[in-house]
Parts: C-alpha cells; structure tokens; sequence
C-alpha cells in the first residue's frame, strides 16, 4: 500500500515538472499513428472435445505497420487481464477439479520493424512475429481457465502494449507505428476486428525523431507533453441487451454487447506496485432523454463483462433501460465502497483514465433455432483529458570481461513477469 502511494505521488511529480499547455490534439486516438500503441482487447479460446481434447476456437491476430523507411525497434508486453485464482477442490479426500491460476502477470519480448514494414501475429503463438505464445501467462493443462460465457470452454484473455524503442530499449520519438487487431471465432464463423489506440510521443515536437522522450528512460508519461493523454470519459452508444430492434424478414436478431475497459496506466516493472484499480461510473440515458444512474464496477487491471451479466442495477438490459437504445458516460473514478483499498493486497482505488472495445453480438434465430451469429467491434469514443503512466524496466547494457560482474542485471526481454510480485 506504500508503495502504491509512492508511485502516485512520483507520477503526480513528473507530471507536474513535465506538463505545459496541453492541446485537444495532444490526446491519445484509434485513428493516427503513434509512438506507443494499446491493443485493449485479445482473447483464446478452447472447446472441449470428445475425440481430441480441447481443440482451439478463436485466436487473436495482432497487426502492426511501421509507416517509415527506417528500421525501428518495437517493445510488447503481453498482460493477462484476469486476477489470479486458487486451485479449486472438491470432495473428502479432495480432488483437484480446477487448477489454481496466475493473473495480472505479463511477458515481454522486443521486435523489429524494418522499413515501411508491416507485419502480424497470432497471440496464440506468436508468429510469424517471433514473439512468445500468450499462453505462457498461463500454462498448464488444460489450457486457459474456465470461459464464463460458453459451458466447457476455456479461455485466456487480455491485452498488449507495444512502443518504439532505441538499441538500448528506451522509448523514443516514432510517430510512425499503426495497428488493428483481429478476433477470429472459428467455431462460430465469425470475426471482429478494432484498430489500436496510437499515443504519439513530443506531440508539441519537444524532441526529435528517432531521438529519447525525456530524462526518464523507463517512464512513459502519458500526460500530453512526453506522449498524448488520455480520455477523462468514455461514451459508448449501444442497443440495449435483449432488444429484438434489428430483427426484420422474418429471423429474430437479439443483441448484446461485450464491453472491455482498462486504465491505461500500468506498473510493469519487476517490483511493481500492482494493478491499478477505479470505479468505473456509468451515467446512462435512454431514447427519451432519461438519465439513469447508480450503475457502476470496479475495475482492476482489465475487464470484459457482457452487459447481460452486469450487477444491479444493469442499465444494459432492455428491461431496465425502457428503450432499445442508450448511451452511457463512463468514468473511472476512485471510490473505498465500490472499489476498497482491499480489493488485492498491493492495489490502489483511484482515479484512472480508461480505454475500452465494445463487441455488439448478435445471435439470429429462425422459428425456435438459432440460424446465425455475427459480431461487430468498436473503439469507445473519448471526451476530455487525465494523465497516465506506464512504468517498466530498462535492461542493463553488459559489462565488458575485465569489469567483471559486479553490478550486472540480467536481462528480462521474452521472460514472464509476475504482476504480484515484489509486494
């Protein structure tokens, strides 16, 4: 918890030494490139079989272009959204019927883009990227945790990081770098793809190309001056879960809608403070102009949650929102009853800015079966501005024979670091 207070007491510092007039322009966009891009959303997926085990039913493919004609060095970091979980027994003796599982722990590698490159991957194993498998978040059998949503699946889920970087991995100014990412769904025949959020570094030209971002290798600011900022809100319009309003020529199509949401803000170091944790605070109006409130979720680290399986009061259900369509303001907010200081050892509530992906899911019934499926994904549009921070280490340059090894640190790109350790 001291720790915690440490760090937002340092960002709040580097901020305020760093800040200057901030413009509309200076903020973080799906649609621009950037030195520093976040991919909110990428998920795996297994079914279980009876002949093969679990066979695979989506991945997700990350694409990103270096719209330059020099090489650059890119820097990723896997992040596994969910919490960890304990092993789950059952029965006297007990028998293990669900493995115990890490959560918000990462890993990291490096790439290199060449010139007016552009390349992709697939997080299920990394290439033609080169880059790990994100299952090594979670390795084990059988793979991935218990999906919430499909009885006997599986899944493993998050979101990635990625910036330019110089030869001795420390960010620097790349405007250049674009990306979208890709959820293939095979057992449904079905895909839904998004563009990755672009901060661009010295958006006021406060440096050079190619050149470092300031004096704190290891310290992305996220405040306008050093990279773009973030959103204060977000604004998503959606068809409320249930409403049969785009159903037509005889199918029914019922709508929900899978929303994931993250603070920006990240502690990647190997001694890391942990999770960032805010309320997310959704203000929601109907077609006839009524605000609802009192809806609201904490979220630490990343969350994906179907508005059928939000809490009361669930203003995503055409039940309780009374029109087919609505839109919601959401805001990350700090809060001690929704979100205590308790909620993880090592978290803290606070304000946060946060991005998030909306996937509209329709599922299309004919007479009394279901004929279809399809999805649709979106980028939440962002009003206003706050400040993050993305903390990580830097890898020490090796010492030459005769200095010997004292004082070498040993080097971390590829290897997994765990999001709870050091507390």
């Amino acid at each position: 918890m001291v720790r915690s207070f440490v760090l937002r007491s340092m960002v709040a510092g580097l901020c305020l030494a760093l800040v200057g007039a901030v413009s509309a322009d200076d903020r973080v966009s799906a649609s621009k490139k950037g030195s520093l891009l976040m991919y909110s959303k990428v998920e795996i997926k297994w079914q279980a079989t009876v002949d093969v085990g679990f066979v695979v039913t989506q991945d997700t493919f990350i694409d990103m272009s270096n719209d330059y004609p020099q090489d650059v060095e890119v820097q990723l970091y896997f992040v596994n959204g969910d919490q960890p979980s304990a092993a789950v027994f059952v029965g006297d003796p007990p028998v293990e019927v669900e493995r115990a599982h890490p959560g918000w722990n990462w890993a990291d590698c490096q790439i290199t883009l060449t010139a007016n490159q552009p390349t992709y991957m697939s997080i299920l194993s990394g290439l033609p990227a080169g880059c790990q498998p994100f299952t090594v978040l979670d390795p084990g059998n059988p793979p991935g945790r218990p999906d919430p949503e499909v009885r006997g699946g599986r899944i493993l889920r998050g979101f990635v990081y990625a910036w330019a970087v110089d030869n001795n991995g420390e960010e620097i100014r790349w405007n250049h770098l674009t990306g979208d990412a890709i959820l293939i769904n095979y057992a449904r025949a079905t895909a839904a793809e998004y563009s990755a959020y672009a901060f661009a570094a010295c958006p006021g030209d406060t440096c050079d190309h190619g050149a470092a971002t300031d004096g704190f290798p290891g310290v992305l600011l996220l405040n306008g001056v050093e990279y773009d900022m973030g959103f204060d809100k977000l604004l998503m319009d959606f068809y409320a879960t249930g409403s049969l309003a785009l159903s037509g020529d005889g199918a029914i199509v019922v709508v929900d809608t899978d929303l994931t949401l993250h603070p920006i803000t990240a502690d990647l170091r190997q001694d890391t403070t942990g999770p960032v944790t805010t309320k997310a605070k959704f203000d929601v109006w109907n077609q006839n102009e009524i605000r609802l409130s009192g809806m609201e979720k904490c979220i630490t680290c990343w969350d994906q949650t179907l508005g059928s399986r939000y809490t009361n009061p669930n203003y995503f259900l055409r039940a309780n929102l009374q029109t087919d369509k609505g839109k919601a303001r959401i805001d990350g907010i700090e809060s001690s009853v929704v979100c205590p200081l308790t909620v993880e050892p090592g978290t803290f509530s606070g304000p946060a800015s946060m991005l998030g992906i909306a996937i509209k899911q329709l599922t299309f019934i004919q007479g009394t079966a279901v004929s279809g499926f399809a999805a649709s994904a979106l980028n939440l549009v962002g009003q206003g501005e706050e400040s993050g921070v993305i903390l990580y280490d830097i890898i020490s340059r090796p010492d030459e024979a005769n200095q010997g090894t004292a004082g070498a640190s040993m080097g971390s790109t590829g290897s997994v670091k765990n999001g709870r350790s050091g507390r």
